[in-house]
């Protein structure tokens, strides 16, 4: 969103609309150095960082989806989630996030020097896209809250046909939200979409359903359920909490890599509807943040799967599978290697061991088979 904001579009149009500070904007224009220096740094750093996150991004996310479609990892139905969102991170680095990188310097303004149906279809798949990962994640929020504060029932009520429904359910609702805002951008005027008033107003109400609101919810979930965790490991000494770990640690990623971009949005926001005096130099530092924002809201779409592995060996050992590297996942190995066994030794306390796994799928299997007689 936003694609077109750039150093020279902000200038132009901040003089052309100041044209008694004309002169002095010129004349001072090597005061300004300094902020035009923090500009480059934070383009090279889009420019260079987000191919990287595009690169690894796409087939550690197409593992991750194999991996929770895999029979050991099917048994929950959150996996349903997993999955889903794997798939549409896949496609915001491959859509939105590609398109924002190449209209960057690569093919330089082809989304605003395209038609206006270009510009809205980059506003919409970004929306879309960012929708459906949010709200998946809360989901995800949902569902651990309720597995540990009511555990049976998940066991009997949730299954994984629910969890399609769920995920088919609002994957349709992000698809239709975003429509309204897309035929905004598409009148606006090479796609300018930070002079647009109006955009501005339904974009950030927008982004509240997108980030601001799902972010209070998943947090309050979170806190929530990590509270409940800390008294059953206190209480009972369950281990078995590798799931919850991963989901959670995924959970606090999503706040952690959006804030900044919200933030960022409704700073902007207050610039674009003049509660803010616009100047050069406010201009400039307003661009330097955004493309920093930008940058570490795509790690959210990126990273989830060295979570994964780092949260969970039963994940791990699964994408080692996949990868047929059985020497890493062999015993002897493990055991002869003293960085795997410190981290073995982490992941059996964060993460559940393999004799706690056989007995929670032991215990799974048989309230599976009582539910059903």
């Amino acid at each position: 969103m936003n694609s077109s904001l750039s150093l020279s579009t902000i200038i132009s149009t901040t003089i052309s609309d100041s044209d008694d500070l004309n002169g002095s904007l010129v004349d001072d224009w090597g005061n300004y150095k300094a902020y035009t220096k923090f500009y480059y740094i934070t383009d090279d750093v889009f420019f260079y960082a987000n191919p990287i996150l595009i690169i690894v991004g796409i087939p550690t996310h197409a593992l991750s989806m194999i991996i929770f479609l895999r029979k050991r990892m099917r048994r929950y139905p959150v996996s349903v989630f997993m999955a889903m969102l794997s798939l549409t991170n896949i496609l915001i680095l491959a859509g939105p996030v590609t398109m924002q990188w190449l209209n960057h310097k690569v093919l330089i303004g082809f989304v605003v020097t395209g038609s206006r149906f270009l510009c809205a279809f980059h506003v919409y798949i970004d929306l879309v896209g960012s929708s459906i990962n949010s709200w998946l994640i809360l989901m995800i929020a949902v569902e651990r809250y309720l597995s540990v504060t009511k555990p049976f029932l998940i066991r009997t009520s949730f299954n994984r046909q629910q969890a399609w429904i769920i995920v088919f359910s609002v994957s349709l609702v992000a698809m239709i939200a975003p429509l309204g805002l897309a035929i905004v951008a598409s009148k606006v005027d090479n796609c300018l979409l930070f002079f647009s008033k109006t955009y501005q107003i339904i974009g950030s109400i927008q982004i509240f359903f997108i980030y601001v609101l799902p972010s209070i919810l998943i947090l309050t979930l979170s806190i929530i359920t990590v509270h409940k965790l800390r008294n059953r490991i206190r209480t009972s000494g369950s281990r078995r909490i590798h799931i919850s770990v991963m989901l959670i640690a995924v959970s606090f990623s999503f706040i952690t890599f959006t804030m900044p971009y919200q933030v960022c949005w409704y700073w902007l926001f207050s610039t674009a509807i003049g509660s803010v005096k616009l100047n050069l130099k406010v201009n400039i530092i307003n661009i330097g943040v955004r493309y920093i924002a930008l940058t570490i809201r795509n790690l959210n779409y990126t990273l989830n799967f060295f979570l994964y592995s780092l949260t969970s060996i039963v994940f791990l050992k699964e994408a080692f599978t996949i990868a047929h590297c059985n020497y890493f996942i062999n015993e002897s190995f493990v055991g002869r290697n003293r960085a795997f066994r410190r981290a073995r030794r982490l992941l059996s306390v964060y993460g559940g061991g393999e004799r706690e796994q056989q007995e929670e799928e032991q215990q799974q299997q048989q309230q599976q088979q009582q539910h059903q007689q």
